[in-house]
């Protein structure tokens, strides 16, 4: 049927919905009878898009609105700088689609209702104990006292309206997730981050029966004096504990706070902790988060096993702690107990997005920093004691809990057993995660700094030495770090020392070494089935990987691991660092154009990339706009050059869009659509018939369709450890 305009009384809708002023916007035209939700999803998961023609909608749409795309984040809903390298398609796809089924940490809607009865609606911007300021999607901002305040509660929708992917073709969705997906952060004075994969990977496996499967599991840990029993918390609120049996095994409820926990992103049964001498002593402590009119508060709870270790004793819980939040934001952490038996817990800044009142470094409160406690005796007026050497018990301002300041999110902590480091892993805000060793009374500096980068001068203060972490990493390799343990058990003797980390939604896991806070050395040893939400550690050193999305808990057995990274050698280079010169035409060449043999010297010569300016991880050297190149380029192998069965060859590329390879007329890779920028393509042993020493070709057709355009390719062998060859 023939598309029409969509009405001003729909598009008025839409605007008023999001609090925008209605004006002159470009009308996106739809079919008069719109395709079904599963037409668009499955447009946009089986093509590429143009992401051009997709950034003109994200302007028509008024998306830009409400998103900043220059790592700001000063608008209502988050910034999309880098949401492409944050997200895989699919989860983009829901996004847009579905924008209540997962709202982004730090952009749930607020609804505050006057003691007048007016109701006010918006993202938390800013809150104080006296008020809190709320943004409208049309980024103004209103303040409203706390003594005005009848009541405050979070909305489950999002701001952002519900099907604005209808407002058009599916083309056209396809083509706005095409765009999202090309964004990208900017790495202008970011550290190198060419981590190496392991000689070989760690094996992760499932460790109950499969019939044992937990609904978003957040924490796992064995039950101290009872063999072979463990417990598992689930983010929602139950609790179960697990018999392992040499037949089936058998898991029972442990505890159900379902009905009293708030579950919802950073907020949730979020950890455990057995009394240093369980099972003698039979207390063990929760951390988790409520809600008491309207306002979200972390508690830190004891409670008691029952005398026969098969459960909760039903006996009441003893509050220990409970700090209100600001928002629902950064609630996270862990608890645990450390070496000295002391309890530590960790707290974040509880937001808003930025920290805009400072809370990491106000020391007046335990938010966005770690805490230290003594469970065992009591000072006056508190249900716990504060141990005689925290760093600040006796300084005057200042939370005697505080053990360390500077945090955001600090998810999950843990001490190396052997040297008694304290490890934390801090989730970042927009650009960097990190992991670093906290030593008494540091300050580790958000939210003056993210990472190793300067955040923010508004909290700075003269005289105050912040501690760096022992490494960070951007967002293109994740964005929300998990911490874990420095690796010292028995089977896996090559990893002692070694501590073991993950991203939550890349599922990457790491182990990294350290000298004196510095790294020394990182290898990427392989990735989760399914996003890392803690990693646990049981007496005897081995460590268990908990997945969040799958409802299983792995062993992450380390035996496997060769640390030793892959050499990866260059034999043809890409023009990523200098220029690489190539011979090439852009109508189609006669003959057996690939060949070693051809005779290119008719060819026009110049230097790769070869593309067009503003396409998304390209360097660009020699504008190409046509709808098709061929490209010839010369590489030399050296004498010595023997190719090896143990080497694996990939093929490094970045193609917008189609393209063939040759490798001395033989061809290699087929390869539609694009990519985002550099990657990896493994090459079959028939690469081994190919090359030789001297001179070799790679020969590249490239076929553009829409968008932006690019092509370069190079060629490496990763030689596994201890595979020593003659050739350099």
């Amino acid at each position: 049927m023939p598309a029409r305009h969509v009405p001003w009384s729909t598009l008025f809708t839409v605007v008023a919905f999001m609090g925008l002023i209605p004006g002159p916007m470009t009308a996106l035209a739809i079919e008069e009878e719109t395709p079904a939700d599963d037409v668009f999803r499955e447009s946009a998961i089986s093509h590429d898009g143009d992401a051009s023609q997709g950034r003109i909608l994200f302007t028509s749409m008024a998306c830009s609105q409400c998103h900043s795309l220059d790592g700001s984040g000063g608008k209502v809903g988050p910034d999309l700088s880098a949401i492409g390298d944050k997200f895989e398609k699919r989860d983009l796809i829901r996004a847009v689609m579905e924008p209540s089924s997962s709202i982004a940490i730090g952009y749930d809607t607020t609804i505050v209702t006057r003691k007048d009865g007016t109701v006010a609606a918006g993202v938390i911007k800013q809150a104080t104990d006296d008020w809190v300021e709320l943004m409208s999607a049309d980024s103004s901002r209103v303040r409203i006292g706390n003594a005005d305040i009848a009541r405050r509660e979070t909305a489950p929708t999002s701001l952002m309206p519900e099907n604005l992917h209808r407002a058009g073709k599916p083309e056209d969705f396809t083509n706005l997730v095409a765009y999202l997906r090309s964004l990208h952060q900017n790495m202008a004075g970011a550290r190198p981050e060419d981590i190496p994969k392991a000689g070989s990977p760690a094996k992760l496996e499932v460790f109950f029966d499969d019939a044992i499967g937990f609904r978003e599991p957040v924490w796992f840990g064995e039950v101290p004096g009872r063999a072979n029993a463990y417990v598992v918390l689930e983010h929602h609120g139950k609790s179960f504990i697990v018999e392992k049996n040499a037949g089936a095994d058998v898991w029972k409820p442990f505890l159900d706070l379902s009905g009293v926990v708030r579950a919802g992103g950073a907020t949730g049964l979020l950890g455990m902790a057995f009394h240093p001498k369980f099972p003698e002593d039979l207390r063990y402590f929760l951390k988790y988060q409520i809600v008491e009119n309207g306002r979200i508060s972390t508690l830190v709870m004891e409670r008691r096993f029952s005398k026969d270790l098969s459960g909760d004793s039903g006996e009441p819980a003893r509050q220990l702690i409970k700090i209100p939040a600001v928002t629902q934001d950064h609630n996270g952490g862990c608890l645990a107990f450390g070496p000295d038996g002391y309890l530590y817990f960790g707290m974040g800044d509880t937001g808003p997005q930025d920290d805009p009142q400072g809370h990491g470094q106000d020391m007046s409160l335990l938010l966005g920093k770690m805490m230290r406690i003594d469970i065992d005796h009591q000072d006056t007026g508190l249900p716990y004691a504060i141990p005689r050497d925290n760093p600040f018990r006796d300084v005057e301002g200042v939370r005697p809990e505080i053990w360390a300041s500077g945090f955001r999110e600090p998810w999950r902590f843990s001490w190396d057993s052997k040297t008694g480091d304290l490890w934390v892993g801090d989730v970042g805000q927009n650009r960097f995660e990190e992991v670093g060793i906290v030593r008494a009374g540091e300050n580790h500096g958000w939210n003056v700094m993210e990472g190793f980068n300067p955040f923010s001068e508004r909290y700075k203060k003269q005289g105050i030495e912040l501690t760096q972490p022992v490494w960070s990493y951007s967002h293109r390799l994740g964005n929300s770090v998990t911490g874990g343990y420095v690796y010292r058990g028995k089977k896996a003797p090559a990893m002692e020392g070694w501590y073991i980390f993950a991203d939550h939604e890349s599922r990457r896991i790491w182990a990294l070494t350290q000298k004196d806070r510095k790294l020394e050395k990182i290898v990427e040893i392989g990735q989760a089935p399914a996003r890392a939400v803690s990693l646990s550690q049981t007496k005897d050193g081995e460590l268990y990987l908990v997945g969040f999305t799958s409802g299983k808990i792995y062993h992450l057995d380390l035996g496997t691991v060769d640390p030793t990274p892959l050499e990866v050698r260059v034999l043809a280079a890409t023009a990523e660092n200098a220029p690489i010169t190539s011979r090439f035409v852009t109508n189609s060449p006669q003959g057996d154009w690939a060949a070693a043999g051809y005779d290119d010297l008719s060819w026009t010569e110049a230097p790769g990339g070869f593309g067009s300016p503003g396409t998304p991880g390209g360097v660009i050297r020699t504008e190409w706009r046509t709808s098709d190149i061929w490209l010839r380029r010369e590489f030399t192998l050296p004498e010595s050059f023997k190719p090896d069965e143990k080497s694996q060859f990939t093929l490094k590329i970045h193609h917008d869009e189609d393209a063939r390879v040759y490798l001395n007329g033989v061809e290699v890779a087929d390869l539609p659509r694009w990519t985002q920028g550099y990657t990896e393509i493994p090459l079959s042993k028939e690469i081994l018939r190919t090359l030789h020493p001297g001179r070799n070709i790679m020969a590249i057709h490239c076929h553009q369709n829409t968008g932006g355009q690019y092509i370069d390719a190079g060629l490496l062998e990763h030689v596994a450890p201890g595979d020593k060859k003659a050739h350099p």
